[in-house]
């Protein structure tokens, strides 16, 4: 535990180190001070000395002499005072000179008066002239065609005001024309005279009010034709024209070209006469309009699905397909009594069409397999999908050799076939014996031949992909039953298909 005497010692020795701390920086602080001192006192006596004999002493003498200068005019003017009436003018005439008396008197005063106060005075003027010109305005005063237009900042706000000026006018002939070079001088303005580029735009186009005039001109497939002051006018000479081709047996009349009003400033010169306009108009070719009506066959679409338990070259409608029918609405569009052609307004389905669906086969035993490509791979693969059975081997059988196998299960009629390997189709016909059936060079001394067949999906000549669908299952030719008749032939020579096709 810690006991009275450790507290009271330990006080002792704080006490004793605060006051050797502050006894040692009193001491630092007054040796500071009077390293200071020592410093500084010489340099600012210097620098008084200086500045006593730059500028006090002379400020010293001038007040002593402008004391001297007052005193006079306090004694001149007791004198004036004191002195009688009748001799009042000359003194007068002496206090009137004193002025320059006291200039060649104190003419070492004057002197220091003006060395300094002519400096002074000189900064107090340039400094009100920088402030002057800095708060002074300068503008472009912008003439157009020697008319007055306004102040501008500067030259692109001219380019920007004749942009919005050319946009204004429609010069259709090519005639109107913005002043590149105006005539732009600098001047000094006073307050918000400067004017935005819209405003300059618009002052310009009133200048030149002589020169355009609102009108409505009149375009065929985009050339101008000419302008007439009046809308109503030029529209008046237009029905005066197409009426005349108005017939109970026509719905409209109108021109054969594309036409256009185009309501607008105009140069003076893009004015026509409304004789000239009508001569324009009648030149036009017109065309009448009739309205018909018609019912039309939709034709229905057919639609591919992929199935992929079907092989590549299958294909099976699902769902047939049936045309609709449809109301059309239309315009017939004639020149000089002969149909030009026709424009469909609206169309009203009177019976939708049905799409056919067609299920095309996505089976494929090799990844990059494309369907009539034609390559051999060297490897075959069992001919018949549906069945692996085999009704009757590659064995003697009935007093003669069978060289092929037969493939049937007893329900296998209809069953899609597929080529074992791809290849060229070398026969797709009838035989007697083999009924329909398709032969396939494979171009690496083997071939393969697929009888029996009660439908054939590929001719001779064809390239089919190994997989894809050549013939169906059948019972056409020698046979008493449906199956397929396979045969593999390695250079001329019937082989047993099950050495080279895994079931």
């Amino acid at each position: 535990m810690v006991g009275r005497d450790d507290v009271k010692r330990w006080f002792e020795q704080f006490y004793l180190f605060c006051f050797t701390v502050g006894v040692r920086s009193i001491r630092c602080l007054r040796a500071i001070r009077r390293f200071t001192r020592l410093l500084w006192v010489p340099f600012v006596r210097a620098a008084y000395r200086a500045l006593d004999w730059l500028i006090l002493r002379h400020w010293r003498t001038a007040v002593e002499e402008c004391r001297q200068i007052r005193e006079d005019f306090r004694k001149t003017k007791r004198y004036v005072q004191e002195t009688p009436r009748e001799r009042r003018g000359q003194a007068l005439l002496r206090f009137l000179m004193l002025p320059v008396l006291a200039v060649r008197r104190h003419k070492k005063t004057v002197r220091t008066v003006l060395n300094y106060g002519l400096p002074v005075c000189g900064v107090a003027v340039l400094f009100l002239t920088v402030q002057f010109w800095q708060g002074a305005q300068f503008a472009l005063a912008l003439e157009y065609n020697g008319k007055p237009i306004g102040y501008i900042a500067d030259e692109g706000v001219y380019a920007d005001a004749a942009t919005i000026v050319r946009s204004a006018v429609i010069n259709a002939d090519d005639s109107f024309t913005v002043e590149q070079a105006p005539t732009m001088n600098l001047t000094l303005i006073e307050g918000d005279m400067v004017l935005p580029e819209q405003e300059v735009g618009e002052r310009i186009l009133k200048s030149l009010s002589g020169e355009l005039v609102q009108a409505s001109g009149f375009y065929v497939d985009g050339i101008f034709y000419g302008a007439l002051p009046e809308e109503k006018t030029l529209q008046s000479l237009i029905d005066s024209v197409l009426s005349r081709h108005k017939t109970d047996s026509v719905d409209g009349v109108g021109f054969f070209a594309q036409t256009q009003i185009v309501n607008g400033l105009y140069p003076l010169s893009a004015l026509v006469e409304e004789q000239t306009m009508s001569t324009r108009l009648q030149a036009l070719t017109v065309k009448t309009m009739r309205n018909i009506e018609y019912t039309e066959t939709i034709k229905y679409k057919t639609v591919y699905k992929e199935v992929t338990d079907q092989p590549l070259g299958f294909e099976s409608v699902q769902q047939k397909g049936k045309n609709g029918t449809q109301k059309v609405y239309a315009q017939e569009i004639m020149v000089n009594g002969k149909k030009q052609y026709q424009t469909v307004l609206r169309v009203e389905v009177m019976q939708p069409s049905t799409d056919q669906i067609v299920l095309v086969g996505a089976q494929k035993y090799d990844g990059d397999t494309v369907l009539g490509d034609g390559v051999a791979t060297g490897t075959f693969i069992w001919p018949l999908p549906y069945t692996k059975t085999i009704s009757s081997p590659f064995a003697s059988r009935w007093g003669s050799f069978h060289g092929a196998i037969d493939i049937a299960n007893g329900s296998t009629h209809g069953k899609p076939i597929i080529a074992s390997d791809g290849g060229t189709v070398i026969e797709a016909q009838y035989h007697g014996s083999w009924g329909y059936y398709v032969l396939i060079d494979h171009g690496n001394g083997f071939k393969t031949r697929y009888a029996h067949c009660s439908k054939l999906e590929v001719e001779a000549g064809d390239k089919v992909a190994q997989g894809q669908y050549i013939a169906k299952v059948g019972n056409t030719g020698y046979s008493f039953g449906s199956h397929l008749h396979f045969e593999v032939i390695k250079n001329g020579v019937l082989v047993n298909p099950l050495d080279y096709v895994q079931r």
